[in-house]
């Protein structure tokens, strides 16, 4: 019995070895093919977008336009906020018409279809038309923002200045307020950067457009689909 014993013990270590033996094998396997899949999918990729140049999407010799048009419309609100908070606060329509400007309804709505516009102008990018559309649109939207911020900068620039708030209460108030400033500005300038991907000054359409348009119609579909679902998905949060 006792000999019995052993041979069927050496059996069982025998078959756990040769388990261990054969998951490890299909693991080195599996792992292997997972590799081997991600460099043909990305081999793929850089074959369909290798006609891409990292100038296509650097806006740094365009950003002249934006921080004329920010200025134009933010700089004018923030002293109007100044002015009318410290020489009027008693008068009504100017508060009123402050709160009514920081108000982001507006500027959501138009945003969310500048968004929309710029995957349609993705899918049809081998024609003029939605992308001078997108870009009107996100321009506008990019005005818009620019103006709230004016507004909302100079607002928060008045309450911080109060003696009302003690300074913990200052110093939480400003870093708080601040850091979503600063989420705001970034959030605005995606929409004038989308419109720099969509139109040139001189020649109507993009350089990343008039590329994109050289991509197969399947793909250009998928990633403007993609994108304005993600956007609707938000935008549908929100409300």
């Amino acid at each position: 019995m006792t000999i019995v014993y052993l041979i069927e013990a050496r059996r069982d270590v025998q078959w756990d070895s040769n388990v261990k033996l054969f998951s490890s094998a299909s693991l080195g396997h599996t792992v292997t093919a997972l590799k081997r899949l991600r460099e043909q999918v990305g081999n793929f990729v850089i074959q369909r977008f290798c006609h891409f140049d990292s100038s296509d999407i650097n806006p740094a010799k365009s950003l002249k336009g934006p921080i004329t048009v920010f200025i134009a419309w933010a700089l004018p609100a923030f002293i109007f906020v100044l002015w009318a908070s410290t020489y009027y606060p008693e008068v009504k329509l100017y508060h009123d018409a402050i709160t009514e400007g920081i108000g982001p309804n507006l500027w959501n709505v138009i945003g969310s279809f500048g968004f929309f516009t710029f995957g349609i102008a993705m899918i049809f990018s081998n024609h003029t038309g939605p992308a001078l559309v997108a870009d009107k649109i996100l321009s506008n939207a990019y005005a818009i923002g620019c103006l709230n911020f004016g507004l909302l900068s100079g607002q928060w620039c008045f309450l911080l200045s109060t003696e009302d708030l003690i300074w913990w209460q200052r110093g939480l108030f400003g870093v708080t307020s601040g850091l979503l400033m600063v989420i705001v500005f970034f959030y605005n300038f995606i929409l004038w950067y989308l419109s720099f991907l969509v139109k040139n000054e001189h020649t109507g359409k993009s350089v990343f457009l008039t590329k994109l348009g050289q991509v197969h119609l399947g793909w250009r579909v998928s990633i403007g689909l993609t994108f304005n679902l993600i956007i609707s998905l938000i935008f549908l949060m929100e409300s």
